[in-house]
């Protein structure tokens, strides 16, 4: 079923580079591809710029951490031992230390998945809008073709074949459309506001959005999805972390303090109960995210066999347009016919591209909305 859907993919690219054209040669509006849209909303992110400045902040406390600790330290060290205060003040210091340390490290690992979080949601938006252009343009087609019946009906009616209720039936239709259509401008331009501060760009900017092509998303099934989601998981590692450093403690007062042994014991007990409910909920959304995939796969395959279906009926229809079988009109509604079914093919390949990244996201430990 993988391989089909990939080859699925493969064939897809020459479908997608033809009805999405770039912007014409007396255009200024700037052509985007999608990998360099992920690129610049990774650069121009406010979220991510911010974080790099809490890793420049952690690596400082990181090293103020270490500095207060080689002085504690040195200051038990005075004492030769024999100062519980300057014992104390060093374990402390040192317990601060471990803490920055695993400060950079967590956010090193959150920052990674930040980016890719952006990437992701910039994926999604450029696809929002080439599905927001194909439905513009089926309804660009369908406007038209109601206003060509509404002047029929006004033709019909001069000749005494009509009624002025028809023809105001037809202008209902009509207005009605353009009403539509208007919303999806003002959604399109809505999009493309995003778009443009997404990647750090005056939001009325002009722009265009060049045709996609997929690399196949490399994926476990979703068993061994859920293994590498909870071995990527920061949530699980700084569980094991607690855990640890917990444990340590227990053995530093093993034979001081028995009354913290048993505290501690049970806040490890605590700490067991959250880790697993949080594997609990891995299991769960991986199984929701393969789930997705599946009805996607199916949603693919049935979109691509019901849009061959509408591209031979199309053509036959021009066969028969040409020998003057069928009128203009019926012809034209062929091809609204035909243009809904490739978008709705088009779609499901994004659908389908989505799908898969969100499973390999899960499998990295990064879970979309």
């Amino acid at each position: 079923m993988r391989r089909f859907i990939s080859c699925l993919l493969i064939a897809v690219f020459a479908l997608l580079i033809v009805p999405s054209v770039p912007a014409s040669a007396e255009s200024t509006a700037y052509v985007f591809t999608l990998t360099e849209a992920k690129e610049l909303a990774v650069k121009n992110s406010p979220t991510i710029t911010n974080r790099l400045l809490n890793d420049e902040l952690a690596i400082v406390n990181e090293r103020d951490a270490w500095i207060a600790y080689e002085q504690a330290k040195a200051n038990y060290q005075i004492t030769r031992g024999l100062s519980e205060a300057a014992k104390n003040a060093m374990d402390a210091a040192k317990k601060a230390y471990d803490a920055a340390v695993y400060a950079r490290i967590d956010g090193k690992t959150s920052l990674d998945n930040l980016k890719k979080q952006v990437e992701f949601e910039m994926e999604s938006l450029y696809f929002d809008l080439l599905n927001m252009g194909n439905s513009i343009k089926i309804m660009e087609e369908n406007y038209k073709m109601l206003s060509d019946l509404c002047k029929i009906e006004n033709i019909r009616l001069n000749l005494g074949l009509s009624t002025r209720f028809a023809v105001d039936q037809q202008k209902q239709k009509a207005m009605e459309l353009e009403k539509q259509l208007q919303s999806l401008y003002n959604a399109n331009i809505t999009l493309k506001w995003q778009f443009n501060r997404n990647i750090g760009r005056l939001p009325e900017q002009p722009f265009e959005l060049a045709p996609v092509t997929f690399n196949a998303i490399e994926h476990e099934n979703q068993q061994a999805g859920e293994i590498k989601a909870k071995e990527a998981s920061l949530a699980i590692d700084q569980f094991n972390r607690t855990v640890k450093d917990k444990n340590n403690e227990i053995q530093n007062y093993l034979e001081t303090a028995s009354d913290k042994v048993e505290r501690i014991k049970l806040e490890i007990k605590q700490v067991g109960l959250l880790k697993e409910d949080t594997e609990y909920g891995i299991e769960m959304s991986m199984r929701i995210l393969h789930e997705n995939l599946y009805n996607a796969q199916k949603k693919l395959v049935d979109s691509r066999s019901t849009y061959d279906m509408a591209q031979k009926n199309y053509e036959a229809q021009g066969i028969q347009y040409n020998l003057g079988v069928i009128s203009k009109m019926a012809y034209d509604a062929g091809n609204a016919d035909y243009l809904q079914k490739q978008a709705d093919y088009e779609k499901a390949v994004y659908d389908y591209y989505l799908a898969t990244r969100k499973v390999s996201l899960g499998e990295s430990g990064i879970f979309m909305n």
